[in-house]
Order: structure tokens, then C-alpha cells, then sequence
């Protein structure tokens, strides 16, 4: 019988690592209680706890936020992820929010993105990067620790990111690859 379970993606991610040189058949079991999974291998055992709950339909937020796409754009992600770092520092004293903003230029497929935070107590942060934006000027805010995960766990050179409006979830690709989509929900901020 078919069972659905919600894997950490940190137990996948070393699996993967450590299954990445080799090619060896994997036994996977569960718990009687559904709250552990076992990932068997010649070698190697691996246990983790499963996250509880069900999994939100990644599909229909997935269509839904790619539905009326009015910007795509892609930046560097060593660029990207560092002005968040920075502006993840100015985010914790106001709700953890880091607003986006990507404004097209006059050349074709030229853009930029504008990072920006504010703490009341220490002041705010505004950082900008260029990058390719195909589309209008959109404006998105994200939760920082969301924003930085996502940022983080996408290992290529550029990272796209697709916006529909600032209600709707933020999607993020590797440019290399279309195995791989990350959904963030947006804050809803005064702009």
C-alpha cells in the first residue's frame, strides 16, 4: 500500500552525498509508526525522523505561481545570497522581512534587483545587483530565513527567479536545471 511521508531535505542531501560515487542498491523502511524512515545500504545506515503533517499541494501553488508570470529574472547567486546575508542582519528586528524589488533597464534583458531591510533601532540597508530581467518591474518580500535557505541550498553559478505579484509565491530555479523548483511565500508588506 502506498504511503505518503515528508523526508528532511538534510537527510536527503546526505544520502545523496554519500551515495554519490557509488552504485549500490538502497533498502528504505519505516517505522511501524510512520515517524522514521531507514535508508539501508552495504555499508551504511542512515536514520532520520519524518516531518509530520501533509504536504502542501505543490502543484496547484506551483500553478498558481507561475500563472500570468509578469517577471523572470536571473542573477548571480554568489551576489544574490550575500546582499541577503547582509540584509537578513537588518531583518531581524522588523518581522524577519527582506523586500525585493527587480526593475528592467532600457537594454533589452538588462535589469536590477534592489535588497533592501530595515531595523528601527540600527538603521536600514539597501543593496542592488545587476542581472538579466525579462518582463515589468516587480516587488516581492520575503521571510529572510526562507529566502536565505533557498538561496542557499541551490548550488549553481545564476539563480532564476519567477514572480506573478506580491501575493503570489515566489519561484526559484537553478538556471542549469529544471528538476529543481523552490516555492517561497511572500510577506505581505506596505510598500
Amino acid at each position: 500500500e502506498p504511503i505518503g511521508v515528508i523526508i528532511p531535505s538534510r537527510s536527503l542531501n546526505e544520502l545523496n552525498r554519500f551515495l554519490s560515487d557509488k552504485e549500490q542498491p538502497v533498502e528504505i523502511m519505516f517505522s511501524d509508526n510512520n515517524a522514521q524512515v531507514m535508508f539501508k545500504m552495504e555499508d551504511l545506515e542512515l536514520v532520520s525522523q519524518l516531518i509530520q503533517g501533509n504536504f502542501p499541494p505543490f502543484a496547484e501553488l506551483l500553478a498558481d505561481a507561475t500563472k500570468d508570470t509578469q517577471c523572470k529574472a536571473e542573477f548571480k547567486l554568489t551576489e544574490f545570497l550575500g546582499a541577503a546575508k547582509v540584509a537578513s542582519i537588518f531583518a531581524r528586528d522588523s518581522s524577519g522581512i527582506i523586500r525585493l524589488e527587480i526593475k528592467p533597464v532600457e537594454e533589452q534583458d538588462v535589469g536590477q534587483l534592489t535588497i533592501s531591510a530595515k531595523a528601527e533601532e540600527i538603521g536600514e540597508n539597501t543593496s542592488q545587483i545587476d542581472g538579466k530581467v525579462d518582463g515589468q518591474e516587480s516587488k516581492i518580500a520575503f521571510n529572510s530565513k526562507y529566502l536565505l535557505d533557498v538561496l542557499g541550498s541551490i548550488g549553481t553559478e545564476k539563480v532564476m527567479l519567477e514572480t506573478s505579484g506580491p501575493s503570489r509565491a515566489g519561484v526559484f530555479r537553478p538556471t542549469d536545471s529544471e528538476n529543481y523548483v523552490h516555492l517561497v511565500m511572500p510577506m505581505f508588506v506596505q510598500w
